[in-house]
């Protein structure tokens, strides 16, 4: 795979020297041989995978030691290398740079605590995956994906690097929206659903809501019970984020009583999006959108109707 470091050279800023440019040359060549034999679930060999990697780290104007460090990234987890022989190689930054990335990897160090640059490449070397992402089983495509738009695509917004932010929301959310069918409606209200709650717990609920969900024998089980989880959810919000007086939930609660109090606050940005729902939906299935137009007014509007009983905005049946 000698082809591939040429374009990649020729990718450098005019900034790099020639002791930078022959650096990086040395990290692939050893990255090749480290991977020799491997492939990717495509089929193709592991080493176009650090080589975009680096190539990401470039055209975001991150640092030759980077960019080295993104070319060897994988070496000391998933080939023959270890940290001492990277380190008679290439010395203990990109070392310590690598090894931190595996380290971060399985658990063993915080993000709070970790390196930026090594922040950095661990969002470039999850950009490259999901943008590979179709080689994964649809479940693990799934589960990637919402870990994308919780932590990896904040993460990188913080690190400064919002083109890379955007693409990996944009890429996630693709993942996220089943595909065309009788799925797709009930999926929608139930993401809609998983809103309301906090964000901590809002991506294990709305998967243990799915899991359910798949596991209904027919149509009309899995209708009933999303209309029924619809109407539940304004409820197990309020027990989420129960408030201790003065805490900043205690000022969203009070914010969200005054959206509350009159139809038009309440039902301005919920008309917004249900507009969307149904646009987005038309687009792959007319029969989804008309599903959504005809079942979820009424879902939110006993909802809306529960909480503000739980809130206290309107007198309990007599």
């Amino acid at each position: 795979m000698t082809g591939l470091i040429e374009p990649l050279l020729d990718r450098l800023p005019i900034g790099f020297t020639a002791t930078e440019s022959d650096l990086i040359r040395r990290a692939y060549e050893f990255a090749a041989r480290c991977h020799a034999g491997q492939l990717r679930k495509s089929g193709e060999p592991y080493i176009t995978h650090p080589v975009a990697v680096a190539e990401i780290a470039i055209d975001a104007g991150l640092d030759s030691t980077t960019v080295c460090a993104a070319l060897l990234h994988d070496v000391i987890e998933d080939t023959w290398c270890d940290a001492v022989r990277l380190r008679a190689e290439f010395g203990d930054e990109i070392t310590t740079m690598v090894q931190n990335l595996t380290d971060l990897d399985h658990g063993h160090v915080q993000a709070a605590t970790a390196d930026q640059r090594v922040l950095a490449l661990r969002v470039l070397d999850r950009l490259h995956n999901m943008r590979t992402i179709q080689y994964l089983d649809r479940e693990k495509q799934r589960l990637t994906s919402q870990d994308v738009v919780n932590v990896t695509a904040p993460l990188a917004g913080r690190l400064g690097l919002p083109a890379i932010a955007d693409e990996l929301e944009s890429i996630a959310y693709d993942r996220l929206i089943p595909p065309p069918g009788d799925a797709g409606a009930r999926y929608q209200v139930l993401a809609f659903g998983a809103l309301l709650l906090p964000a901590a717990v809002r991506a294990s609920y709305l998967d243990e809501w799915l899991g359910e969900l798949d596991a209904l024998p027919d149509r009309r089980a899995r209708t009933r019970f999303v209309l029924g989880l619809a109407l539940g959810v304004p409820a197990l919000a309020l027990i989420l984020r129960r408030p201790a007086r003065g805490t900043l939930t205690g000022h969203v609660l009070t914010a969200l009583r005054w959206i509350l109090r009159t139809d038009l606050r309440t039902w301005t940005p919920l008309t917004v999006l249900l507009g969307w729902m149904i646009v987005e939906s038309a687009r792959n299935s007319l029969g989804d959108a008309a599903v959504i137009a005809i079942t979820v007014p009424p879902v939110l509007h006993a909802g809306l109707t529960r909480l503000r009983r739980k809130l206290g905005l309107t007198e309990e049946p007599g």
